[in-house]
């Protein structure tokens, strides 16, 4: 069975939230096939069954530490990295 992807979305911050716009705020941007433009939110990401075809896959990916390897949840400076994940955040997101 082939598949062909139709949808996708991006934990994508606003890096300039809060009152003094230095806080990052959560927020997804999201995209769809045949789509002109991406649709950016807060709320959390709904898919409802009965939209979707039986063999519809959906497949969430995280980001990984270029110094350790492990997923951004598993990184740790206890452990020895030293990856900054606040400044890649910044980076990517500005």
């Amino acid at each position: 069975m082939e598949y062909q992807e139709i949808m996708w979305a991006e934990a994508k911050p606003d890096i300039y939230g809060g009152d003094n716009c230095d806080q990052i705020e959560p927020r997804w941007e999201a995209y769809a096939d045949g789509d002109m433009d991406s649709d950016t939110f807060d709320h959390p990401i709904e898919l409802c069954c009965k939209t979707f075809p039986p063999g519809t896959k959906v497949t969430v990916s995280v980001p990984c530490c270029p110094e350790c390897g492990q997923q951004v949840e598993m990184c740790r400076t206890d452990d020895g990295c030293e990856f900054d994940w606040d400044e890649w955040v910044q980076n990517e997101y500005s």
